[in-house]
């Protein structure tokens, strides 16, 4: 049978590696690397953004200006906008 004990007592008992002193150096720069990547990516994402909120304001300013006519919403009225015959209904 296979003792997890015993075999990590054998592995507490070995030396540790010296290549491991240096692993802390090269951990920090990947984070680094890491930290810049996600920075440049927000504020990408941040600029597109604000370029959608200006595009949505300028053509909200450019659409038609006419008054919009209020118009009762009720599924039992017979002149309902969204009723499926008027959905459907092909402009020509």
């Amino acid at each position: 049978m296979y003792d997890l004990d015993h075999s990590l007592r054998a592995l507490a008992a070995q030396p540790i590696p010296a290549h491991l002193a240096m692993i802390d150096e090269a951990v920090f720069a990947g984070l680094e690397a890491h930290r810049r990547e996600v920075g440049a990516g927000s504020r990408l994402m941040g600029l597109a953004g604000a370029f959608a909120l200006v595009l949505g304001v300028i053509s909200g300013t450019l659409a038609d200006a006419s008054p919009a006519i209020a118009q009762p919403l009720s599924p039992f009225s017979p002149d309902n906008p969204l009723a499926p015959s008027t959905l459907l209904d092909v402009h020509s």
